[in-house]
């Protein structure tokens, strides 16, 4: 069989009485994460579960019901510290690392998550555990407040553009990959004598661009010691 008629192959028929609100959720995430969530129906859910739409429907009443618990099920990969037994800034570390694996493992989570009111405890769990821990390294509740958003703000862009070099390297994206060449040749032409600095660091700034969640951290290190003023 050939690539193009494997593709063309319609989706097997999920067998009977095996259809549960978890599958479907295992189904509605990959689907969200593979197309985003503007391609995400009823109908196209059906079709990745193979199965009719209204399975669908004996389980879920519509698709802001599963939008709801596919978010729930997201936050709820996001792991709080203990309370106890380490530093604060060592416990926002290692909170804002989980919330950076989230975002960064499931593009489909930020569109998800902004546009759904916030449901259940696990959202505010994760603001509030960042707000007591700020306080609790000595901010005032003020700048408490606004390092919480900062350190979000720093997070989620990150794991952005994570996923979007992720997805310019997969297959099927060798337009992207091209792009990123083209930016690279580029920088090595640029001309010396007017970007010094630039073209000095052109190795380092190609090694840089592959940092991943290591270089995550080291920014977070960074940007931590200067809200904390450590």
């Amino acid at each position: 069989m050939t690539v193009t008629e494997s593709a063309r192959s319609p989706r097997r028929r999920t067998p009977r009485n095996t259809l549960n609100p978890d599958r479907i959720l295992d189904a509605a995430l990959a689907l969200l994460d593979r197309d985003g969530p503007e391609a995400f129906t009823m109908r196209a859910l059906a079709t990745e579960l193979g199965v009719g739409t209204m399975a669908v429907y004996s389980h879920f009443r519509n698709k802001d019901e599963i939008n709801d618990a596919v978010n729930d099920r997201l936050l709820s990969e996001i792991e709080l510290p203990a309370p106890a037994g380490c530093a604060p800034c060592d416990q926002i570390i290692e909170l804002c690392r989980s919330v950076y694996r989230l975002f960064s493992e499931h593009p489909a989570a930020l569109p998800l998550l902004t546009s759904r009111p916030m449901r259940g405890d696990e959202a505010v769990a994760v603001i509030d555990r960042q707000l007591g821990l700020l306080l609790a390294a000595g901010l005032s509740p003020a700048d408490a407040a606004r390092a919480q958003v900062v350190i979000m703000q720093y997070t989620v862009g990150s794991a952005l553009w994570a996923v979007r070099r992720r997805q310019a390297e997969l297959g099927g994206c060798d337009e992207q990959a091209g792009v990123r060449r083209q930016i690279q040749d580029r920088l090595a032409e640029a001309p010396a004598d007017r970007y010094p600095s630039l073209t000095g660091l052109v190795p380092e700034l190609t090694a840089a661009q592959d940092g991943g969640i290591e270089l995550y951290e080291q920014g977070l290190k960074g940007l931590l010691r200067g809200l904390l003023g450590g």
